[in-house]
């Protein structure tokens, strides 16, 4: 979560890509909104909050899945790109599934 906003960050300081001044609005809202969600999240990781979790599935769900499976031409301009997306999806789909194996077996403390 912590590397997820500093890239945001590094976004808005328009340190990597293209400046942040010239993309599209809202590249622009989602830098923000994502750097202060990733944030919060971090900070509950490392608090070892369990609304973490919830809201980590919850960012996952609303913030990935459903713009770049129902709005990948904003996000993809290419078949390369799109490959890219997809291989996140697949990858937060995996982290989500491992999740919910492992959380009946957690130790309650």
């Amino acid at each position: 979560m912590l590397l997820s906003a500093l890239s945001h960050l590094g976004s808005i300081l328009s340190i990597r890509g293209t400046s942040w001044g010239a993309r599209p609005l809202y590249f622009q809202v989602g830098d923000v909104v994502l750097l202060l969600v990733n944030l919060a999240l971090a900070w509950g990781l490392w608090r070892a909050k369990f609304w973490t979790v919830v809201g980590w599935v919850v960012v996952v769900l609303l913030l990935q899945f459903v713009p770049f499976l129902f709005f990948t031409d904003l996000f993809a301009a290419n078949a390369r790109e799109r490959a890219m997306l997809y291989g996140q999806l697949v990858t937060h789909a995996v982290l989500l599934g491992v999740f919910f194996v492992l959380l009946p077996r957690r130790k309650l403390s």
